[in-house]
């Protein structure tokens, strides 16, 4: 009978400390500052209210955490970030299937980005400057 109650109780901790670990490596993963971008299904409307439909490219931002990157293209667009030392790449690549209609693209960088002093913007390869500026809300 001793020995039955000594596995079970090892039993138990084993499991609460599985459930422990697991819980540490979710809250790690909820505080992580790593940088991600990410297309807005939904635009905030003090962001699409200043956003300039005739520039390519503007950057607004709203706070200290909220950047948003807007692009108008007739192509299709992905888009993948780049940190090399303190400069954050930001690289698009469309893709064109024929379409005639300018689209609005609205993303928004997720994550720590103040220890970048330098944003530069890539379309296919290029340099790209943000001819729509910068708004700051």
């Amino acid at each position: 009978m001793n020995g039955r109650l000594l596995r079970n109780e090892g039993m138990y901790l084993k499991r609460l400390f599985t459930l422990m670990l697991v819980a540490g490596i979710l809250l790690a993963a909820c505080n992580s500052s790593q940088l991600s971008i990410r297309e807005l299904e939904s635009v905030p409307s003090k962001v699409q209210d200043v956003i300039n439909s005739d520039s390519t490219l503007q950057m607004i931002t709203s706070g200290e955490k909220n950047t948003y990157i807007v692009f108008h293209s007739t192509e299709e667009v992905s888009v993948e970030l780049e940190v090399t030392e303190n400069i954050l790449n930001i690289k698009f690549n469309t893709t064109n299937h024929g379409n005639t209609e300018l689209k609005q693209y609205v993303y928004q960088l997720h994550g720590e980005d103040s220890e970048h002093d330098t944003f530069n913007v890539l379309v296919n390869g290029e340099n790209a400057p943000f001819d729509g500026g910068m708004t700051i809300l």
